[in-house]
């Protein structure tokens, strides 16, 4: 069977979407996401179908997420469907950004320790560490809390494709960091700077 369509995201109310915000962080989630038109008929038939993350960590037992099933439900006044959401074991279709009801990064204040940065990006070879404005959600297996775009030297060293040691920022950070890669010396316009080695380094000319 291949993938079901996605369903466009229903409409709830201010308060709806407050007692969501409440239950999701109350529940440790990472991210809460309208699936699709679920596929159960009869008596048992359901209106929606939601799919929930957590951090390895917090992922809770299956009569806990029963009950949050049931909760969750009576939060949006909808029979649903609670799927959890496992990134190594899931197969499903998942939605893009329309389909996000909760995602903790927009409610996550994430300090940025500008020394331990600074340190960092000295090791790395990395010229200059810039933050988008906000973390990429193209789909449900797009994860990151906060997306950075590193300017490496050509000297930099990569594994793969990747900086080594990505994971270490993630520790100091506090958070999971998308981050991208160039080899240039200009940084790309409306990207907050959050590291830069040298005067020199320019910012993409307004047109």
């Amino acid at each position: 069977m291949g993938p079901v369509s996605a369903m466009s995201k229903p409409e709830i109310t201010t308060s709806q979407n407050e007692q969501i915000v409440a239950f999701c962080q109350r529940n440790r989630v990472r991210r809460l996401t309208w699936l699709y038109e679920p596929l159960r008929t009869g008596p048992d038939a359901r209106d929606v179908a939601l799919l929930i993350e957590f951090n390895p960590a917090d992922v809770p037992s299956l009569s806990t997420l029963a009950a949050m099933e049931d909760e969750a439900g009576n939060i949006l006044g909808r029979k649903i469907d609670l799927h959890l959401y496992l990134r190594e074991m899931y197969l499903g279709y998942g939605p893009g950004e329309d389909g996000i009801l909760y995602d903790r990064a927009d409610h996550m204040d994430i300090p940025i320790p500008k020394d331990k940065i600074a340190e960092f990006c000295k090791r790395k070879k990395i010229r200059w560490l810039a933050k988008f404005p906000r973390p990429s959600r193209a789909s449900v297996t797009r994860y990151a809390d906060i997306n950075l775009l590193a300017g490496l030297a050509s000297d930099a060293k990569l594994v793969w494709g990747t900086l080594d040691g990505a994971e270490e920022l993630n520790v100091i950070l506090g958070c999971e960091a998308g981050l991208d890669l160039k080899f240039s010396e200009v940084i790309p316009p409306d990207l907050e700077v959050i590291y830069s080695d040298a005067a020199s380094i320019q910012s993409t000319p307004a047109d």
